[in-house]
């Protein structure tokens, strides 16, 4: 028994100071696991958000492209962000800029394509030199032989102008109206 209370005697705890460095030192390593997380979570929602931007701007651009192509006849070109033309089926279809959404009409019924819009550019072409990329442009549906469709998306929640998180594609395409 008096070699258990000498050795509970001699077993020595931390000093103060021993504990005051061990928590300065973890604290440093956790400050630093957290600013890595930080900076990667951030990496994450700038290449997310990149993403949304470019996939919105090319899968809508995709579809109005489709359909243009195979339009029989332009009816209507009311603004460089507004475009009625007829399809290959005989239906009218609309393309409208309001806002930052693209709409598109058909059959009475507005359905919104995509969201997140910072620009959309319609330009009409009655002739057009691909060797020179230059063209007559229009202003009469009736002679609507090209049309250049410039988009320019961001994502389509709202980000402030100086972060980081906000980025945009711009996405442009010649379309020639083969039916014309």
């Amino acid at each position: 028994m008096k070699a258990m209370l000498q050795l509970a005697r001699e077993q020595r705890g931390f000093t103060l100071a021993e504990l005051l460095v061990v928590i300065a030192i973890l604290g440093l390593m956790l400050a630093g696991l957290v600013s890595v997380q930080m900076q990667g979570q951030d990496t994450y929602l700038i290449g997310s958000r990149r993403v949304e931007a470019q996939q919105n701007g090319r899968v809508a651009l995709e579809l109005m492209v489709r359909e243009l192509r195979s339009a029989q006849s332009v009816t209507a070109i009311p603004s460089a962000t507004n475009m009625t033309f007829v399809d290959e089926n005989g239906a009218t279809i609309q393309y409208q800029l309001s806002g930052a959404v693209i709409n598109r009409t058909t059959g009475g019924v507005t359905t919104p394509l995509i969201g997140g819009v910072q620009t959309l550019a319609l330009t009409y072409f009655s002739a057009y030199d691909g060797s020179t990329n230059t063209g007559t442009t229009t202003g009469v549906a009736g002679s609507v032989t090209l049309v250049r469709l410039q988009l320019v998306t961001g994502t389509e929640q709202s980000v402030a102008a100086y972060s980081a998180a906000n980025q945009h594609a711009t996405v442009e395409m010649l379309v020639r109206l083969r039916n014309m």
